[in-house]
């Protein structure tokens, strides 16, 4: 294991953990789109794809039908 009190660590391990999190929010970001494009601005959707969409909207919490005031 390395030895995390060396100076300058810390500071990669952040650096490393926010590349790869804007990388990960840009790939969210593209699907969402793509998901939006596909589906003529979400007006013919299946509910697979509105789940799939809502989950990368939500960036993984869970959703609830009546609280966002949403028919399915």
């Amino acid at each position: 294991m390395t030895d995390q009190t060396r100076w300058g660590i810390d500071v990669v391990q952040q650096e490393n953990k926010a590349r790869y999190y804007d990388k990960q929010n840009t790939t969210k970001l593209h699907e969402a789109q793509d998901i939006f494009k596909e589906t003529n601005g979400l007006d013919n959707i299946s509910e697979y794809t509105m789940k799939k969409f809502r989950e990368i909207m939500l960036g993984g919490r869970q959703w609830d039908a009546h609280i966002i005031n949403v028919k399915i």
